[in-house]
């Protein structure tokens, strides 16, 4: 099996998982990361289907005066806009809810990046779903990068990777921050 059909297996078989399991739980412990609490400038994402939910945190955050960029899907890449929080500003595309608004351009100054993902390992290899844009995403935002997942998608064995995808520096779990060197 090559490297792609793995990932397609376990893809798969996270999103099985996501979807038998029915428990709703919190991914707040999220806000008591140092690097997210010191960050002015946090690249989200807008949770949909069976993701951990991104709603409160993004909501939090805004409150706490910190900047959220959202992304969306420009051709092969994300594009990232601000957002303050108001739904309105933020459509439905195919089941993806992406931000409207002006696009923001300055990497440098994002201090970090909470990414979806379906499954990480031990070395903080991300498996997303398939399309590469957060790998591409995480070549020019180069801050703390923190991936959400379930407690049972911390992989015990190295996922399937190549040379295209990008590592995280942390997965975070309803439970607890694992960090990766």
């Amino acid at each position: 099996m090559n490297t792609n059909d793995e990932k397609a297996a376990l893809r798969e078989h996270y999103r099985q998982a996501r979807i038998e399991n029915k428990e709703k739980v919190s991914f707040d412990k999220i806000l008591e990361v140092p690097e997210i609490q010191t960050s002015k400038i946090i690249a989200s994402y807008y949770s949909y289907s069976n993701e951990p939910d991104t709603t409160g945190i993004n909501r939090e955050l805004i409150s706490q005066g910190k900047k959220i960029l959202l992304p969306r899907i420009h051709s092969a890449d994300l594009e990232w806009c601000l957002w303050d929080g108001d739904i309105s500003t933020v459509e439905n595309k195919n089941g993806i809810y992406e931000p409207i608004g002006e696009i923001f351009t300055n990497f440098g100054a994002i201090d970090c990046i909470i990414v979806p993902a379906l499954a990480v390992d031990s070395s903080g290899m991300r498996l997303g779903k398939g399309k590469g844009f957060y790998d591409r995403a995480l070549v020019s935002i180069t801050s703390f990068s923190v991936a959400l997942i379930y407690s049972n998608e911390l992989s015990t064995t190295a996922l399937p990777s190549n040379s295209l995808d990008m590592r995280v520096n942390a997965a975070q779990t309803p439970e607890k921050l694992f960090r990766f060197s």
